[in-house]
C-alpha cells in the first residue's frame, strides 16, 4: 500500500503545476483583443462584447487544443479523484466489517 501513497504524493504537485501552467495561463485569453479571441470560441456566442465573457468550458477546450500539458493535468486529476474514492470506499468497507465483527 505504501507505493500507492508515493504515487499520490507525486501526483498532487504534478496536478497543481500542470493545472497552473495550462488552464490558468489559458484563461488569460480574456485580455486579448476580440479579433484574436473570438475565432477560438466553441460554445461562447460570437456576439459577446468582451473576451472576458468566455465560458469556462471554452477555456478548458482551448487549453486542451493549444497546450498538450493539460492532458497530463486531466489524467493526474482523474487519478487523484479515483484514489480518494478508493480510500473512501475502503474506509466504508472497513467500518462495516468492524460493525459486523462487533455483533
Amino acid at each position: 500500500m505504501k507505493k500507492w501513497w508515493v504515487f499520490w504524493v507525486f501526483s498532487v504537485p504534478i496536478f497543481i503545476l500542470t493545472f497552473m501552467k495550462s488552464f490558468f495561463i489559458t484563461s488569460k485569453i480574456t485580455y486579448e483583443s476580440q479579433s484574436e479571441c473570438k475565432p477560438m470560441f466553441i460554445f461562447t456566442p460570437q456576439n459577446v462584447h468582451y473576451c472576458s465573457e468566455i465560458y469556462p468550458i471554452d477555456i478548458f477546450l482551448i487549453s486542451l487544443k493549444t497546450k498538450p500539458l493539460s492532458y497530463i493535468c486531466l489524467i493526474s486529476g482523474i487519478y487523484l479523484i479515483g484514489f480518494i474514492l478508493y480510500l473512501f470506499i475502503r474506509l466504508i468497507m472497513k467500518s462495516r466489517e468492524n460493525r459486523i465483527n462487533a455483533r
